[in-house]
């Protein structure tokens, strides 16, 4: 929590102490030519802005985690493909619990590992499925070898 204290200098007292929430700090990245401001640091206090913000990178990284999967899901890629696609999953989960965890509804928490466990879970179907197609592939192989 976070507190905001109005001082009167003419009578050199303490006014009000405000409670306020946590401040979501986002970091723009500006370009030079779009770079007017010196700008580090933007601290939002505005509950739903703050939702409606995470949301949005939530969504922004989902996609990245979806396009990521049915890549690996497709048939071509390998082990390492799905490994490293559950590896991101796991990456997000843990950023989605640490840094947004105060600044979204539980609801909201909720719906979101959801969609994170559902891609997971498919991934390891996937590749449940390539590791005893390749055993079969081994083993049938193996029996002729003799």
């Amino acid at each position: 929590m976070s507190y905001i204290i109005h001082k009167d200098e003419k009578k050199k007292k303490i006014t009000s102490v405000l409670k306020m929430e946590e401040p979501f700090i986002m970091k723009p990245k500006l370009q030079k030519r779009q770079k007017m401001l010196d700008i580090e640091e933007i601290q939002i206090v505005d509950k739903d802005i703050k939702e409606t913000i995470c949301k949005k990178k939530f969504d922004r990284v989902f996609k990245r985690l979806t396009k990521i999967s049915l890549e690996v899901m497709d048939g071509t890629s390998d082990e390492g493909d799905a490994i490293m696609a559950l590896n991101e999953i796991l990456k997000t989960k843990e950023i989605l619990l640490d840094q947004y965890l105060h600044h979204l509804s539980k609801l909201e928490v909720k719906k979101m590992l959801k969609k994170l466990e559902f891609l997971e879970e498919q991934i390891k179907d996937y590749f449940v499925n390539l590791n005893y197609q390749n055993n079969l592939i081994n083993e049938e192989e193996k029996g002729k070898s003799r």
